[in-house]
């Protein structure tokens, strides 16, 4: 009887790595192929590049161009850097028994006015709506025998978050920003429609501005990632 039993628990361990193996697997490479960043990525590198001045108002395409400070622009909250964007991720490591894992606690995307420049032409990129990834260049970290910096604790502050737990010990945590700096490449896929600059109040050489906003599935994407700026 006992000879029985164990092939009987072999048999169902076999079954059972049979079966949750590949779920798991199928699991982690559907979340991987719709998580923001791929979506994003796709969706630019499948879309018809357009030189700006070739767009015809109404059209769907791709522009890509340098980032130009021609409106309001931003300083990114933890590099101080001043952008026209930036994304700010704060993830806070927490224990599980013997292992742990990344919580993000803290995520933040502002925009400001997002003109871009290929050369000839110029495109305003709508604030609203947009489905974006900017790469994250800078990042920090606190935690055991590491103090969050001044600004580290006061963009925590901000958002009702402390880098010390009720003990006052410190919580391991990262943080990671990207930006868009001033002639930085970037990639923007929507619907184009011809304005000019005096209506969207920003400064360039000239006064024809397109602008750039959501299709008619109503998506705008973005991103300053080098796989998706290439324009052959």
């Amino acid at each position: 009887m006992l000879p029985f039993l164990i092939v009987l628990r072999s048999d169902v361990g076999l079954i059972v790595a049979v079966i949750v193996i590949p779920l798991v697997i199928a699991g982690l490479v559907l979340a991987w192929y719709f998580s923001k960043k791929q979506v994003v990525k796709r969706a630019l590198r499948n879309a018809p590049h357009r030189r700006i001045n070739e767009f015809v108002t109404g059209e769907n395409g791709k522009v890509v161009g340098k980032v130009i400070f021609a409106g309001e622009t931003l300083q990114a909250p933890l590099s101080k850097r001043k952008c026209a964007a930036y994304h700010v991720v704060v993830q806070e490591y927490r224990q599980h028994g013997k292992s742990g894992s990344w919580h993000t606690i803290i995520e933040e995307e502002k925009r400001g006015d997002l003109v871009l420049h290929d050369g000839i032409g110029y495109a305003f990129i709508e604030p609203h709506n947009i489905q974006s990834f900017l790469v994250q260049d800078a990042s920090f970290s606190s935690g055991t025998f590491n103090d969050a910096s001044h600004e580290l604790e006061g963009y925590l502050a901000q958002h009702g978050r402390k880098s010390t737990g009720l003990l006052g010990f410190n919580k391991s945590i990262r943080y990671r920003e990207g930006v868009l700096e001033e002639n930085e490449i970037v990639a923007a896929v929507g619907c184009g429609t011809w304005s000019t600059a005096r209506q969207k109040n920003v400064r360039i050489s000239g006064d024809r501005l397109l602008v750039i906003g959501v299709n008619e599935k109503g998506k705008l994407y973005l991103s300053d990632d080098p796989d998706v700026v290439k324009t052959e």
